[in-house]
Formats: C-alpha cells, sequence, structure tokens
C-alpha cells in the first residue's frame, strides 16, 4: 500500500511546476462530473409570476423556466440566456433563492423580473406560457410550487423591512445563506414535501 504521506511533498513540488493544461485535465479526470441547471421565479410588475408547459416534460403540469449551465457561464446569465431564448424576454436577476443537489446534478433557483422583450414562445420546447397570480398557482411538482413561494415570501420580507425603515426603525440584521433544507414546499394536496427531494429540474 502507498504511504501516501511519503510522496505528497515530492507530488505537490510536480504539481505547481505543472502548467496549467496539465493541471486542468487532471482535474478534470479525478473529480466527478456535474449538470448545474438554473431556474426560478420570473415577475412581472404586477407581481404574477410566468410559468410554463413544457414539451419534453410532464405537460399536465407547470414548471419554472430555465435551463442547463453552459460553459463559462454564471447562473445569473444563464438564466437570462435561457428565458432569451425560450421566450424573448430580458430578465433582471434579484435573488438566489435556493439551490439543491442530488445524484449528479445541482440545481439555482433565482427571483427575477421581466424587464423587457415581447413575449415570443419558443415551440420546440414550450407548449404554453401564461402569468398567474400567486393565490391561484396551477397544478405544479411540489419542488417548484415550494419555490414560487418562498418567491413571495421574499418580497413580503423586502416590503416589511423598506416600511420599517421609512417608519425610522432599523435595518433587520441580515440573515444567513438559506439552503433548500431551510424550506418547505406545499404540494397540490398540501402534504409536506422537503425542498432538497424532487425530479430533476423542471426547464
Amino acid at each position: 500500500m502507498v504511504d501516501l504521506t511519503r510522496i505528497a511533498p515530492l507530488a505537490a513540488s510536480l504539481w505547481r511546476v505543472a502548467p496549467d493544461w496539465v493541471r486542468g485535465a487532471v482535474t478534470w479526470m479525478v473529480n466527478g462530473k456535474v449538470l448545474v441547471g438554473v431556474s426560478g421565479a420570473l415577475l412581472n410588475d404586477d407581481n404574477q409570476v410566468l410559468l410554463l408547459r413544457h414539451r419534453f416534460h410532464n405537460t399536465r403540469i407547470w414548471g419554472l423556466p430555465g435551463g442547463w449551465l453552459s460553459r463559462g457561464e454564471t447562473v445569473y446569465d444563464c438564466w437570462r440566456r435561457e428565458v432569451k431564448e425560450e421566450l424573448a424576454l430580458e430578465v433582471s436577476v434579484e435573488a438566489i433563492l435556493c439551490h439543491r443537489s442530488f445524484r449528479h446534478t445541482l440545481e439555482f433557483y433565482l427571483l427575477g423580473r421581466i424587464r423587457g422583450g415581447q413575449m415570443k414562445v419558443d415551440p420546440v420546447e414550450i407548449l404554453e406560457a401564461r402569468l398567474f397570480s400567486p393565490d391561484n398557482l396551477p397544478p405544479m411538482e411540489g419542488f417548484s410550487q415550494g419555490v414560487v413561494r418562498q418567491a413571495y415570501r421574499k418580497l413580503e420580507e423586502e416590503s416589511t423591512s423598506k416600511a420599517g425603515e421609512a417608519w425610522g426603525q432599523s435595518k433587520p440584521v441580515a440573515g444567513r445563506d438559506r439552503t433548500t433544507s431551510d424550506f418547505e414546499a406545499k404540494g397540490e394536496e398540501g402534504d409536506g414535501e422537503s425542498l432538497e427531494k424532487g425530479n430533476a429540474l423542471h426547464a
């Protein structure tokens, strides 16, 4: 059995002087590969959420706009590109709501606003796109529904914070970064479902 502690100094010396392309190739080979999905709650000026029926997913339920990260993109760039490609809309990203990981997939869920463009649905991927009010959501996968509800909770928190500042109250202390384990999604029947569970990205 190889004693790694004895060869580590030599390996580190070789690693430090190795060309970038060699280090990149080795890193690529020894690490697992992960797909990164980006999706989220996209709102208009009236705080209605834009939802889609995707041709290649369960067409009986509605999902969030989004897709897969391409090489060199940030998650913000990815979402803006996907919405532009699928709906011809311009998007501003307001926040990252949550994330989850499972198997070989990492997914980020964002909150954004429609800032421009004339909606034109890509018929190859999208069957239908509609705006919904938060109290009249269509049938959705439980996790996606939880993301939408979290988006509205964030809007309420920001509204309360701004109202407090207007009355001279001090700003609330910023909370810690939230992950999927902090939230609970409610399905159509009201059953609780952890946001770290669920199917693959509906985008």
